[in-house]
């Protein structure tokens, strides 16, 4: 089997309340946070797990302040980090339908689209108090039909790279695990917004189910080696993320 690569790619930024990124944390506290799209190298197919915002000026008008500079646009991100162009990109995974995690969809023109079947159908009708996030991606012109690979659960998707179910944020969010020379990989989502949702076991703040969204927390905890929460400004651009601590892991084993 190839050797895979997991690289981070800074895509935009917002500016939010932290407690949107931590469940009853940091109240009043406006914090600039990362937008992360990934690539995995090295696989049998060239993949990208979620493509960002697709207009900053929108995001601006109906979320939170957004920015966004030339190079962080996503087709321009994939050429300076791995050398790709969007039309070489072969599968997009989305661990969910917000607006800031499937934004650049339309870049990927030979791209098939890997997506919980479960996320697609609540995209369609969430939560009132959720909406917003889907209104874009609901809003926009579609991507065809059979361009959607819909699974239900855990699925393999090329020989090292896994999709997990992890719901909580969204009911049918999903994380990805990449089995990579130096461990596992797991590209979060927003099931973690930060490294302090996992090491703290504490949800992140836009929510669908508490309960499900701390059990997808001690999933990552389980089987990651290094993770890329959605929003950490810790990651550095580049790399594979930041490595899960040991005491987050033992935390996991005793309890």
């Amino acid at each position: 089997m190839n050797t895979l690569k997991v690289v981070a790619m800074l895509t935009g930024w917002l500016t939010v309340d932290r407690s949107s990124q931590v469940y009853g944390r940091h109240f009043g506290q406006q914090i600039k946070v990362p937008v992360w799209s990934t690539a995995i190298v090295g696989a049998a197919k060239k993949i990208v797990v979620d493509t960002g915002i697709h207009d900053p000026a929108w995001v601006s008008n109906f979320v939170c302040p957004c920015e966004q500079a030339p190079e962080q646009r996503l087709e321009r991100a994939l050429k300076e980090y791995v050398g790709w162009s969007a039309d070489d990109v072969d599968i997009v995974i989305n661990t969910h339908l917000h607006y800031d995690h499937s934004g650049g969809n339309t870049l990927f023109r030979n791209a098939r689209f890997v997506i919980q079947t479960t996320e697609w159908e609540y995209a369609g009708r969430p939560l009132p108090t959720q909406a917003t996030y889907y209104q874009e991606f609901s809003g926009r012109e579609p991507l065809a039909y059979f361009r959607w690979h819909f699974v239900n659960g855990v699925a393999d998707i090329v020989p090292g790279v896994r999709v997990v179910p992890t719901p909580g944020h969204t009911p049918g969010h999903q994380s990805v695990a990449v089995n990579t020379e130096d461990g596992v990989v797991m590209i979060a989502g927003d099931c973690a917004n930060c490294m302090e949702n996992i090491v703290d076991l504490v949800p992140v703040g836009i929510v669908h189910e508490t309960f499900a969204e701390l059990h997808s927390l001690k999933r990552i905890r389980q089987i990651a080696d290094f993770v890329i929460p959605g929003h950490d400004p810790n990651v550095v651009p580049g790399t594979s993320g930041i490595e899960l601590p040991a005491s987050a892991r033992l935390q996991h084993i005793e309890s």
